[in-house]
This record gives structure tokens, sequence and C-alpha cells, in this order.
């Protein structure tokens, strides 16, 4: 009597990863937009959240400051030919 001890994996069974990894890192942005509104107050820095968000152009709110305010703390870039 011999027992297999090998496993078989199918697709579903790897499927399983990457289900868990977009989940933890979409629970993981989300309560970062989360504390973004509630521990950064209007006079504070802007995070690098919403620098991100204003330079990638996606439209969202992604902390409690204007996106005016946002634009006018970037440092500004200087290209030199």
């Amino acid at each position: 009597m011999a027992v297999d001890l090998k496993q078989h994996l199918e697709l579903a069974d790897y499927l399983g990863v990457v289900a868990v990894w977009c989940i933890f890192f979409s629970i993981l942005f989300v309560l970062s937009v989360i504390f973004n509104f509630v521990c950064i107050k209007k006079d504070d820095d802007i995070t690098a959240l919403e620098r991100w968000g204003y330079k990638k152009n996606i439209g969202v709110k992604l902390g409690p400051h204007r996106r005016s305010m946002v634009a006018r703390q970037l440092p500004q870039t200087i290209e030199m030919d």
C-alpha cells in the first residue's frame, strides 16, 4: 500500500495568492486615504498621496487640500537645454 504525498495544484490554488495580495493592498490604500482625511489638517503640508494623485491627474481628491493648493506647493521643475 503506497501513499502518494505529491501535491497536485490547480490554477485556483495559485489565484488565491493573487486574490489575497489584491485585497491586502486595496485595504491598505483605503486606510491610507481615510487617514489622510482624518489625521491631516488643512494647514498641514501636502502629503505624498496628494502629490501622487495630482501628478497622475486621477481627478480624485486624496486628502484635505484643494488641487490648487497642491499645485502651489509642488516644486516647479526647470528644464534646461
